[in-house]
Parts: structure tokens; sequence; C-alpha cells
């Protein structure tokens, strides 16, 4: 049975307003929950999120720009989700609606793949990071509440400051700074399509939920956190699409792919990429777009035996493929700004990671091999044949991905986009 819980003001409201919600930490499990904004003129805007992550906190769902009109001015929640009518459970509670004086200067949206989540840096925020423990073959876990996107605290995006700006990204949006709105929907393990409206389907175009990348929260642009109003949106994205974990799997366990195999997996990622980046700017026009690539994993100069589980030889081919993909992703982001109606999209490779790869003896800002689970939440993989924990072997979801000394690094990075891009 379809229900809808509605908050509606009281007072009518004529400008500039942040709506909030409080998630319970009991009777709510959706990672799905839709909320229905009437700004008061008949026009809506919708905002889905997981509430398993934010349970037990105040939620900014956005700000908007009320205007009075012949419709009512508030917040609505069905029990609807996509992945099946009350299916999970959805719980009401209170919402807040703040006036604001002006648009903030700043609406930042983090999109993408692990190396933007965060990936490899603990701490992990609550419900991105829920098991039970995921099949790596497979690639899913049995369960519902299954969810490794892994969103950490110490994620770039957190800590990056921009310019003229008195804090970091982190700090401003968990005091509700009145200047700034910001949102992340990067998962770890997810494709393009995942981040695209297309989400993850079978060859019948049937939504496929649970599986990694994206579990069972939306397509990230489905969100609804991409509008008009949006002033700056950043991501990592196409590693997976290229086989990237695989890639390094084998070279770890068997023997490393083809050089031509590779290169043809990233070359076919590109038009992906570039159909991902036009539509950010279709549903965000006025947001600058900042795509960071991925940088060279070792410090072969350094590596010594035993200092890594990857050969010399092999490590050598990751870092040619990581600039192979440096160079395909720079050139998607030029034919984007070169188009008739160009995309206003900003390539930058995070060269600050330069002497700090596996290896480094100046100092690794990427993890090796990680042994699974490393959380004992649960989102991670396992390895269920063996009854021992300390003796699973299969390698965490974290090998391979910056820490938290990389994620600083990669706000550098950011820093450094965003005065390329003169934002």
């Amino acid at each position: 049975m379809a229900i809808t819980g509605t908050w509606k003001l009281n007072q009518r409201s004529n400008g500039w307003t942040r709506v909030f919600v409080h998630l319970p930490d009991t009777g709510s499990e959706t990672q799905q929950a839709i909320y229905t904004i009437h700004i008061g003129n008949g026009q809506t805007q919708k905002r889905i999120l997981n509430v398993v992550s934010n349970s037990n906190h105040w939620v900014s769902l956005g700000v908007f720009e009320f205007t009075d009109g012949n419709d009512f001015q508030g917040a609505e929640l069905s029990n609807y989700t996509p992945d099946g009518d009350a299916v999970e459970d959805v719980a009401w509670d209170a919402a807040a609606f703040q006036p604001l004086a002006a648009k903030p200067k700043d609406i930042v949206v983090q999109m993408g793949d692990s190396y933007a989540s965060g990936e490899g840096a603990q701490p992990y925020l609550y419900g991105t990071d829920m098991g039970p423990y995921a099949d790596q073959t497979k690639q899913t876990s049995p369960g519902r509440s299954w969810n490794a996107c892994r969103r950490s605290q110490n994620s770039w995006i957190r800590q990056s400051v921009i310019p003229g700006r008195p804090a970091s990204i982190g700090s401003m949006a968990d005091s509700f700074d009145t200047s700034l709105e910001y949102h992340s929907t990067a998962c770890s393990g997810a494709l393009t399509p995942m981040m695209d409206t297309t989400g993850n389907v079978d060859k019948s175009g049937h939504p496929l939920w649970g599986q990694i990348g994206q579990h069972h929260e939306v397509p990230q642009l489905s969100s609804g956190f991409l509008d008009t109003n949006t002033t700056l949106v950043t991501l990592t994205a196409g590693g997976n699409d290229s086989g990237f974990a695989d890639t390094v799997q084998s070279c770890v366990e068997l023997s490393c792919p083809s050089d031509s195999d590779v290169k043809t997996k990233i070359d076919h990622t590109m038009d992906s990429l570039k159909a991902l980046l036009q539509h950010i700017h279709d549903k965000a026009p006025a947001a600058k777009i900042v795509l960071l690539g991925y940088p060279e994993l070792f410090e072969t100069g350094d590596m010594t035996i035993g200092c890594s589980v990857m050969t010399g030889d092999a490590a050598t081919k990751i870092n040619n493929w990581a600039d192979y993909m440096r160079d395909g992703q720079k050139k998607a982001a030029t034919d984007l700004r070169t188009l008739e109606k160009p995309v206003p999209v900003t390539f930058y490779s995070p060269t600050e990671f330069y002497h700090h790869g596996v290896c480094s003896k100046a100092g690794a800002a990427i993890n090796d091999f990680v042994a699974a689970p490393s959380t004992k939440p649960g989102g991670d993989f396992s390895c269920p044949a063996s009854p021992d924990p300390n003796k699973w072997v299969c390698a965490s979801m974290e090998s391979y991905h910056p820490n938290n000394m990389g994620t600083k690094l990669y706000a550098s990075a950011l820093a450094s986009a965003l005065m390329e891009a003169r934002y």
C-alpha cells in the first residue's frame, strides 16, 4: 500500500531555503528514500537518499528557491522506492526549513568511483560499509542491506578547500555553513552507467539491484542533487569500466594481460566517459566539472624485493597503463571543451603522487595488497571458505587505492585543478 507523509510550511516563504530532514536510527532501512520538495508554484524537485548512511542525523536535502503560488510549500516522503513498493522500511521523522539570505556561493556535488568515495582511507561513513560480506567471484552479497560505497570521512573532497574559502568543504558542510551546499554520491566499484542515469541493468534493460558499485542506491545522476543551481561537480571515473581491478589482480596472481588488450579496454571506456560528462552538464548547465585522473600506482625506482606483492615488471606495466588512461581522459575532456556547445570540463592528472606510489621510500600514499575483510561492518569482500578471519587472503576493496596520505594529495590536486578551471 502506498503511503505518503507530508510536511507543510504554515507560513509562506519567498526566497532561498535549505530543507532538512531528520533520519531516525530505527524503522528506516531503504537506500532509496524519495523526498519531493514543493517550492510553492507547482514545481517540484526530488532528492533520493540512502537513509541508513545518515541515520539519527539532520541531513540537508539541498537549497531551493521557494516561490509563492497556488501549491503548498514543503516536502513529501513516500514508501515507494524504485526497487519495490514498501520492500524496505521507510520511516517519517521531523523536517526543518531554513530561510537563507541568498543562494549559497558554492553548491558542490561529488560523483564517481572508489577513488572519489575514499576507498582505502578509513573511517567510512556509517551505512556505506554494511554487510553481509560480499563474494569476490560473484561481486555481490546476499543481503539487501549490503552497501560498500565506502564513502570516507577522510575523502579528498571533504578535505579540499575551495579557493578563497575559510575552511574545507567537509567542515563547512558539517556546520551547515549558509554559503556552501555539498553532497556526495560517489560509490566504490561504480561503472560509468551506474553514475549515469542508466544504472546497473540486465540485457533487457531491467534494473539489477545489489551489485557492486551501485548496491541498492539509484544511479548517481538520478539522485536529484545535480540541478541548474549546482556550481561545481568533481569526480573520478572510468577505471572500473577499463577493468582496472581485474588487470591488477591478474598481474598479482597470474600474469599481466597483453598490452593491446588493456589499451583496447581503456579506449572503449572513453565514449561512455564522455557521455557521462555530457549528461552531467545537461543536468547542471551552470556547473564547472573537474575530472581528476588516476595516479601511477608504484614508485618503481624504489622497489626492492618484498616491498610489494607485485613484481617490478608488472608494476612498470601498470604504471604505463595508468599513463595511457591519463592521456585518454585528457583527450576526452579536450574533445568536450571544443564542441560547438562546449562542456566546461577540466581534466587534471594528480602529479602530486609522484614519488609517493607503492614502495616509495618517501612514504607510500597508495595501499599495496590489503587482505579482506578490512573492516568489521561487512561491506568488503571475504573468503567464505576459510573459518579463520585471520587467514583470509582474498583482496580487499582497499587494495591499490589511496590511503589517508593519498586523499590529502588528491585534495591538493583538486585545489590545483580548481585554479586551472578558474573556479
